[in-house]
């Protein structure tokens, strides 16, 4: 680990022909924003305008480059030569502990790239930054889900306390998982224009179908898992 004061995320990732590869990954502490930000600003696919997201609203003037692809380079490159199937056995590193699993590649791909995509200034998934504080890499859906809503309910108590009006019904929740979907969509088309293999797609497909089953939890109000285990927090009737 590192000795700066960065949060510092390591990916050591060994494939059956014992070739190892690292990737690590440096966030600001009080932002949690990658550090150093927006490194590959020199290749055309990272341009605002190349498959921008309908929902962006980052004014071109002044950013000339999507922040999500301007971070993407050097996991664009990792990748390049990778099969999303293959199975490899790998450590994540964290401040807090480390964690062994043996899964396909594209898993590991897709845990990376959730934290870069929330972490490069992107508008709308930095909506999601504050959960890469405690990284929880390979989550199920299950636990993406209840770690979505308890931080976006934690949020709307900071809404609440600086004197906004706190949107406890989630209903913002559900639009804003209809604009991570455009965001998905959009930037497997811009990696479409460059990639060599299809980890990298793979990769966002299987965050979407995360965000998607969460979205879906929500819109059908499926929570009653939930509500049983809080139950001691219910007045007595």
């Amino acid at each position: 680990m590192s000795d700066s004061d960065n949060v510092r995320i390591v990916y050591n990732i060994t494939r059956n022909n014992g070739e190892r590869m690292c990737f690590g990954i440096e966030l600001d502490p009080d932002t949690l924003e990658i550090v150093p930000n927006r490194r590959d600003e020199g290749r055309e696919w990272t341009q605002l305008g190349n498959c921008r997201c309908q929902c962006c609203t980052l004014d071109p003037e002044v950013h000339g480059h999507c922040p999500i692809a301007a971070n993407m380079g050097d996991l664009m490159d990792f990748l390049r030569d990778a099969e999303s199937y293959e199975v490899v056995t790998v450590e994540v590193v964290t401040r807090e502990r480390t964690t062994v699993k043996k899964t396909q590649l594209q898993a590991v791909a897709a845990s990376l790239m959730g934290i870069i995509m929330v972490a490069s200034g992107c508008p709308v998934l930095s909506k999601l930054r504050p959960m890469v504080e405690f990284h929880l890499p390979f989550a199920t859906w299950r636990e993406t889900t209840y770690r979505t809503v308890t931080m976006y309910l934690f949020a709307q108590f900071f809404i609440y306390r600086k004197g906004g009006r706190p949107d406890w019904d989630l209903k913002h929740l559900v639009k804003l998982f209809d604009d991570i979907k455009v965001v998905n969509v959009s930037f497997c088309r811009r990696l479409d224009t460059v990639r060599t293999n299809d980890a990298s797609v793979n990769s966002v497909n299987v965050l979407s179908s995360f965000g998607m089953l969460t979205q879906m939890v929500l819109e059908l109000n499926d929570l009653q898992h939930w509500e049983k285990i809080f139950s001691t927090y219910y007045p007595d009737k």
